[in-house]
């Protein structure tokens, strides 16, 4: 049995939790605990009283994905403090969408695991080195294989990681006829100077369903994540 908690229930919290499940069973109550490090709030320590705390809604007010939130603690060992910021759960989302960007291109899985789901297993059992294991997933996300055989490790390692790559595997988006519209007078828009504009025609796509990426290519559409 694996039980979990914060740092600041080892002293006290736990071993009493312990002390009464025994006294009472005449068994061992939990073979593992998994004690977690604080999250931190722009490099301070997260508190009600300092009103520096955030809540689902606040990352859902600012139109993020949850599992971006998810993806974000995933790359911060448990044992070590997770200093959060808005920069940086952005950054997490931006990983996220290219990921998923990138596996809407790949073949359906087909065969065995391979390599990198072995090597993804080791970091995941290794003191649940999360950072480790998703360092591996994109290690694999750019190696040379065969994208039917990444596809195949790569829900293997989602059944753990829990983003839900299933949804975006493969599946690759069509767009509109009335978003590439508004794609074209947005770069018209872009190319006058006029950013407010630019600004509102983006606004118009991602009612729609899609939002816009520029790069040097030129823009770059992609389907927003829900």
């Amino acid at each position: 049995m694996v039980l979990t908690g914060g740092i600041d229930h080892i002293p006290v919290h736990h071993t009493n939790e312990i002390a009464q499940s025994e006294a009472a069973s005449g068994k061992a109550f939990v073979k593992y605990w998994v004690h977690h490090n604080f999250l931190q709030v722009d490099g301070g320590k997260m508190s009600k009283s300092l009103k520096n705390f955030y809540k689902i809604d606040d990352v859902l007010g600012k139109e993020f994905d949850p599992l971006a939130l998810r993806y974000l603690f995933l790359t911060a060992h448990f044992r070590d403090k997770l200093n959060f910021t808005w920069k940086s759960l952005q950054a997490a989302q931006n990983a996220l969408n290219n990921l998923r960007e990138e596996i809407r291109l790949w073949e359906q899985p087909k065969g065995n695991v391979g390599q990198y789901w072995q090597k993804f297993l080791e970091a995941a059992n290794s003191d649940l080195n999360t950072p480790q294991a998703v360092a591996v997933l994109w290690e694999m996300v750019k190696s040379d294989l065969p994208t039917l055989q990444k596809s195949t490790d790569l829900l293997e390692m989602d059944k753990i990681l829990g983003l839900g790559l299933d949804k975006y595997l493969g599946k690759q988006i069509e767009v509109p006829d009335e978003v590439m519209k508004l794609v074209r007078k947005r770069e018209q828009a872009r190319n006058k100077g006029d950013f407010k504009e630019s600004d509102k025609l983006r606004h118009q796509m991602k009612k729609l369903g899609f939002e816009v990426e520029d790069t040097p290519a030129g823009p770059k559409i992609k389907a927003v994540v829900n």
